[in-house]
């Protein structure tokens, strides 16, 4: 496909699969699993040939691609809470963006912690999520919190207090901010979400049809 919203769509839905993981971690301790361990990869996708390849191909964000295609078809007064953390995402890897030193520190933890483990797989991601999270949450919380006002993450205090569920939230931040990174690198802009919704709403349908089809 060559429209221009082809990548564009890719990573927005990066940015939202990610994003959806929020308020579920928020609100019950727990959250999709495949999804958070994909988000947690695609992290350490620094150096990707496609757009599609932070992702380990299409397939891997078809639920971010429904979800994305659902908050630009729908009332979105039902969506507000997840709009809110994918606008404050865009906001925070805007800044980001703008800040070499910040980037390179991000870069030096990721390979830092890539050199604790042979390679970073689907396995390894696995058998190693808990140490992950946290190691990823303090980054997010050392390096990418402190650029600007931090999002408020709404839940349940049980929830928000307990140490394993605030680093797999801060992991999904940071997961959100990596695709938010693609978004940008391939062109994305918030303007776009106000006057391209159209172009990226027929992306993600031409997305979703390529999915099913090798499905």
């Amino acid at each position: 496909m060559s429209n221009k919203y082809y990548h564009i769509a890719i990573a927005l839905a990066g940015v939202v699969q990610s994003t959806m993981l929020i308020p579920q971690l928020a609100n019950t301790g727990i959250c999709n699993p495949t999804i958070y361990e994909q988000s947690i990869k695609s992290v350490f996708k620094t150096s990707p040939q496609t757009t599609a390849d932070v992702y380990d191909g299409i397939k891997n964000i078809k639920t971010g691609l429904l979800a994305l295609k659902q908050l630009l078809s729908s009332n979105q007064k039902d969506q507000v809470e997840l709009i809110r953390y994918l606008f404050g995402t865009l906001s925070i890897t805007n800044k980001l963006l703008r800040n070499n030193d910040v980037l390179n520190k991000i870069d030096q933890r990721l390979k830092q912690i890539s050199a604790l483990y042979p390679v970073v797989n689907d396995e390894t991601i696995n058998i190693n999520i808990d140490e992950l999270s946290y190691s990823l949450a303090n980054i997010y919380s050392d390096i990418v919190s402190p650029l600007t006002n931090k999002i408020k993450v709404i839940g349940k205090a049980q929830f928000l207090q307990n140490s394993l569920a605030q680093a797999k939230i801060r992991t999904s931040l940071f997961g959100s901010v990596r695709s938010s990174i693609l978004w940008y690198q391939v062109g994305g802009s918030r303007l776009q979400l106000l006057f391209g919704r159209k172009g990226i709403y027929n992306a993600i349908n031409e997305l979703l049809d390529e999915i099913n089809q090798v499905n």
